[in-house]
């Protein structure tokens, strides 16, 4: 890759971390569980693990939808043209 390459790469992330904020979101909300996991999760009744065990998993498919598709807003108008035709 030569610098040209690097040059147009970058401000393509930054735009991607701005408009697509859901994604942004998401991904810090399983990092933090993540986190708290690791530092407490052997520590934690079964009863108050499964609610994190089930967020993590729609978080990771949120996350899974937000990248593979863009922000929630655009799909919302997406959707809404195509229901128009």
């Amino acid at each position: 890759m030569d610098s040209g390459d690097k040059g147009r790469t970058e401000p393509q992330m930054g735009d991607e971390r701005r408009r697509n904020g859901e994604l942004r979101q998401r991904l810090d909300e399983i990092i933090e569980l993540a986190r708290e996991l690791s530092r407490t999760g052997s520590e934690l009744p079964r009863e108050e693990i499964e609610p994190m065990r089930e967020r993590i998993e729609w978080l990771a498919e949120e996350i899974w939808r937000a990248a593979l598709y863009g922000p929630l807003e655009d799909r919302v108008r997406g959707e809404d043209r195509r229901s128009g035709d």
